[in-house]
């Protein structure tokens, strides 16, 4: 099983040098599909994630789309926003988003063996806060972000802190610091979310928000890890 991760696309189209190039049996998106911070216009993004959905699609088995916080608050029912919201593309974006979410093509996590992939990682105190004992936990957790969305939802939690850093954030919100203190270790995991300079590889967590940075993405083959590299990815 050959298996590549891209970090947040945030309407970056590099996804698109990665499958002319490389084989792979599964093609996971991180999340943040949208709410560029680079100059990406609302029209690219939206054109850019039609054409992820497409190649979904095309390949329901092989690709697996995530769901990040810059989704997520697009989402009906959700009334909170981040930074990069676009309040004047709400509800094209929405109707780009929603059916995608409606039809089960978006999830929040996917687990191989012993990866788990998601968009900011999960805390053992979230799963104790919000999930039920018994069943697997990518069972668990895209059941609960079907049934509850405010489960996924911004939480300050204990330690009052704006930026997320807290255990008991969700796997949309939860930062490197209060993540590495309380991961579920059961598990490697793979994380997007906070901007690295390289892909961070290690035993617990490892970081690939690099596609904007580095131009990094991570590949897993017969049990190793490996790094590959986009065109155009800035130095250092």
């Amino acid at each position: 099983m050959k298996i590549i991760a891209l970090g947040d696309t945030h309407g970056r189209n590099k996804w698109k040098q990665v499958v002319s190039r490389e084989s792979f049996d599964k093609l996971i998106f991180i999340g943040d599909y949208f709410d560029s911070h680079d100059g990406i216009s609302a029209v690219r993004q939206k054109e850019n994630f039609k054409e992820i959905l497409a190649y979904k699609e095309c390949s329901p088995e092989k690709v697996v789309l995530l769901i990040g916080n810059h989704d997520f608050h697009y989402l009906d029912g959700v009334y909170e926003t981040y930074s990069g919201y676009q309040q004047r593309q709400r509800s094209s974006i929405q109707a780009l988003l929603q059916p995608a979410v409606d039809k089960g093509l978006l999830q929040v996590c996917f687990v191989w063996k012993h990866l788990l992939f998601s968009h900011a990682g999960v805390t053992r105190t979230w799963c104790r806060n919000h999930l039920p004992e018994g069943g697997t936990i990518e069972h668990n957790i895209n059941s609960l972000f079907r049934k509850d969305l405010s489960a996924f939802a911004f939480a300050l939690g204990r330690t009052n802190n704006p930026t997320g850093d807290d255990p008991e954030q969700s796997p949309l919100w939860v930062r490197p610091p209060s993540l590495l203190e309380d991961w579920l270790d059961s598990y490697i995991q793979v994380v997007g979310h906070t901007v690295q300079k390289s892909l961070v590889l290690s035993d617990e967590v490892i970081f690939i928000d690099t596609l904007d940075t580095s131009g990094e993405y991570l590949v897993h083959e017969d049990g190793a890890f490996s790094v590959g590299k986009t065109v155009g990815g800035k130095k250092g």
